[in-house]
């Protein structure tokens, strides 16, 4: 039986579809596709039923992911156990998250871990926290997101937030731009803007994206409650206020037990907690 194709199974049964197990797995649709049904050939049975709403895996295909996990599990054990200690961490690591959290990350703090650590690779992925790759050795960065099964949240430290205009925009009297996220079960930033709104002040947009809010309010949109990293070094930008942030929101580190303790997802989570202050604060 052939790893490659079992894998894709796990990936279908992490993300519901064809199209984003695929992408998980860093190949075409039809590629998995094949491999899909190669893999259901060689067992002689129907693993997933497939729907509109994607695939649901059958009873048989329940029981072939069990089994599947635990070769992926002794895979990777495998791995860590045979990698000489001289070497470092080897692997793929996946990296969930907004966007701009990723971006960030890529422009301060990745060149230099990736250095350090030759045979560790990461695969970016802005998917929505509802996207959750469950088994694999993947960590997800979110805010107010409610960890999903089997998934513990770690603290990594908090995000100042403040109100900023654009610098060609009236100092007084704005329009507002503001951040929409439909997968918080307690959206605290939605509730920041309505309280610092003032009456009458129309909100324009909202965006799911910090880095889209951004440009918008650089532009003259209107005014916005921005990360205070991202906003304070664009000459484009005024703080509305002065003092303490306006807001703060708490980012968190989503893991899975089954991978936490692999040394390429440790060494991932030690690089994001010694670099957290320098990339998602802002400079003293």
């Amino acid at each position: 039986m052939d790893w490659d194709n079992l894998k894709v199974a796990l990936a279908i049964s992490r993300v519901g579809s064809l199209t984003q197990a695929a992408q998980l797995l860093g190949i075409d649709q039809s590629t998995a596709g094949r491999r899909l049904s190669a893999l259901e050939a060689d067992l002689g049975v129907i693993l997933f039923v497939r729907s509109k709403t994607g695939f649901a895996p059958t009873d048989a295909g329940d029981a072939a992911i069990k089994q599947a996990l635990e070769v992926e599990r002794r895979i990777e054990r495998l791995t860590d156990e045979i990698t000489s200690g001289d070497e470092g961490p080897v692997g793929i690591v996946r990296l969930l998250g907004n966007a701009w959290t990723l971006d960030r990350l890529a422009q301060k703090a990745m060149a230099p871990f990736l250095a350090a650590h030759p045979r560790l690779d990461l695969r970016i992925m802005t998917l929505t926290p509802r996207a959750r790759v469950r088994g694999e050795a993947s960590l997800g960065l979110w805010f107010e997101v409610e960890p999903g099964d089997a998934e513990f949240a770690i603290k990594l430290g908090d995000v100042p937030y403040a109100v900023y205009r654009s610098c060609n925009a009236p100092v007084k009297g704005s329009d507002w731009v503001s951040f929409y996220d439909e997968d918080s079960l307690r959206p605290a930033i939605t509730r920041a803007h309505k309280r610092l709104r003032a009456r009458g002040e129309p909100l324009r947009v909202t965006a799911t994206d910090a880095g889209i809010m951004l440009s918008a309010v650089r532009e003259g949109v209107g005014r916005g409650l921005l990360p205070m990293c991202l906003a304070e070094k664009d000459d484009g930008l005024v703080r509305v206020g002065e003092g303490e942030p306006e807001f703060v929101r708490v980012l968190h580190l989503h893991a899975q037990p089954d991978t936490i303790e692999s040394s390429r997802v440790q060494a991932t989570i030690r690089w994001l907690r010694e670099s957290f202050k320098s990339v998602f604060q802002p400079a003293d």
